[in-house]
């Protein structure tokens, strides 16, 4: 039996693994906790934390191509990217009246599911039409 190995994603060069490894771990240091509460800010007797919706992804890739020659070096690829959006959701107050949570209104996310809804509602509405006049 061979010990050789024809699947692509062993003869991947290292430094492919390396830089997703690399990302990832960018990745995981975009999540931290600082990045979705904010640092405490105080004014006199009260104190004010801002606390964040973090959304993280992350795509990887690679290529192979391996000739009928494994003497020849043919083929390759690769590549990676990834995103971190985040947007303050809550305002967190401390002060002699105890703790208050107050959420931030975004106005672009509720004009958003209005406006899918809406569609939504208008598509259902003319397929019940098209159905009431097939009858």
């Amino acid at each position: 039996m061979s010990e050789q190995n024809d699947n692509s994603f062993f003869a991947m060069p290292v430094h492919a693994v390396d830089e997703a490894a690399r990302l990832i771990g960018r990745l995981f240091e975009v999540a931290r906790t600082d990045a979705v509460f904010s640092e405490p800010l105080r004014q006199g007797d009260a104190t004010v934390i801002v606390a964040s919706e973090l959304s993280v992804g992350m795509g990887a890739g690679f290529g192979g191509g391996v000739g009928n020659d494994p003497e020849e070096d043919s083929g390759g690829g690769g590549g990676g990217g990834g995103f971190a959006l985040g947007r303050p959701v809550a305002v967190v107050t401390i002060d002699a009246q105890g703790v208050r949570v107050q959420p931030v209104f975004d106005l672009t996310k509720v004009a958003i599911a209005a406006i899918t809804a809406f569609g939504a509602m208008f598509v259902a509405y003319r397929q019940m039409l098209r159905a009431a006049a097939n009858r």
